[in-house]
């Protein structure tokens, strides 16, 4: 344990068997290094301190006392799942510019069904590998570098938040106002679908506005919106927007189906976008649309969110 400084148990288990230890003994010895008897030697733990932490890949980490912050930081992060290293990508990647990102926006940017990228944030920041700061009833994650921000900033941050849910209950309006009555199944959980019955039409995926024909429109039998006015659209996010249609399944392995792909007319509504991203949506048949395209002044409504908070 002290030549490697930090090890798995599974990795410490194999070590023990391929020198010809017994289970007993294993046992015995991970058992020990657990209770925090030997003074050279710690087990990773939670946040709080109250719960070890446990990974997916090797179990408990052992590491050395005296072991560096950033070398413990690398190894935890060899240890994370796919989805949680990726969630942590973004975080990482969104810090320069939009610097925070909410639970919210984790899940819809993320083309994984929104409860399991909700408990992989959860993990994230058990691990203080990201913090969390609450503005306004939304919970935001950032680099713990970027906390400081979100507590100098909390006025615009949650005019921000406010003003982009506005922006998609007027997109939702403008689709009310262009199609027939008794086109859409589902106009009551239509906008940021959130109970059960509305995440199976997604399979569990998150989305703006998500709509479902009670006959197939132009062949297909869903729309998808999702709306950004606080980051620019890259070409990474067009793509998850994309993936999150192809991924959506029900069922696993042999039985799993795709209802949403192949069947769902694809819209973005943006403020600001990027040539790569533009270029994707076009490619792909993504109906991307700048908010100009449909009448909505950001400015006019972000005075109003504005307007109502100070006046509330």
């Amino acid at each position: 344990m002290l030549e490697r400084r930090v090890c798995s148990s599974s990795e410490l288990r194999t070590h023990l068997t391929d020198n010809g230890l017994g289970e007993l003994v294993i046992r015995k010895s991970l058992g020990f290094l657990k209770s925090g008897q030997c003074r050279k030697v710690s087990v990773l733990m939670y946040r709080h301190g109250d719960r070890f932490a446990r990974f997916h890949k090797g179990g408990l980490l052992f590491f050395r006392g005296a072991i560096k912050k950033t070398e413990l930081k690398t190894r935890i992060r060899n240890q994370l799942t796919r989805l949680q290293e990726r969630i942590l990508q973004n975080i990482e990647k969104q810090s320069s510019k939009a610097k925070y990102l909410a639970t919210y926006e984790l899940k819809r940017i993320l083309p994984y069904a929104g409860v399991a990228v909700g408990y992989a944030i959860g993990k994230l920041y058990d691990l203080e590998l990201v913090d969390k700061y609450n503005v306004g009833g939304t919970t935001f994650y950032a680099e713990s570098r970027n906390i400081e921000y979100l507590r100098d900033h909390q006025e615009d941050v949650s005019i921000e938040d406010k003003a982009e849910f506005a922006v998609v209950k007027l997109v939702h309006e403008l689709v009310m106002n262009l199609y027939p009555l008794g086109l859409i199944t589902n106009l009551g959980g239509a906008v940021r679908p959130r109970t059960s019955e509305d995440l199976t039409r997604t399979c569990g995926m998150t989305f703006d506005i998500f709509y479902e024909f009670r006959n197939p429109v132009l062949g297909k039998r869903f729309l998808a919106i999702d709306v950004y006015t606080r980051m620019p659209i890259t070409g990474h996010m067009v793509n998850s927007f994309i993936r999150k249609i192809d991924w959506a399944k029900t069922g696993h392995g042999a039985t799993a189906t795709y209802p949403l792909k192949e069947n769902t007319h694809m819209m973005i509504v943006f403020r600001k976008a990027t040539p790569r991203a533009i270029e994707i949506a076009n490619k792909r048949s993504v109906h991307f649309l700048r908010l100009s395209d449909v009448k909505i002044n950001y400015d006019d409504v972000r005075d109003e969110v504005e307007k109502n908070m100070t006046e509330g």
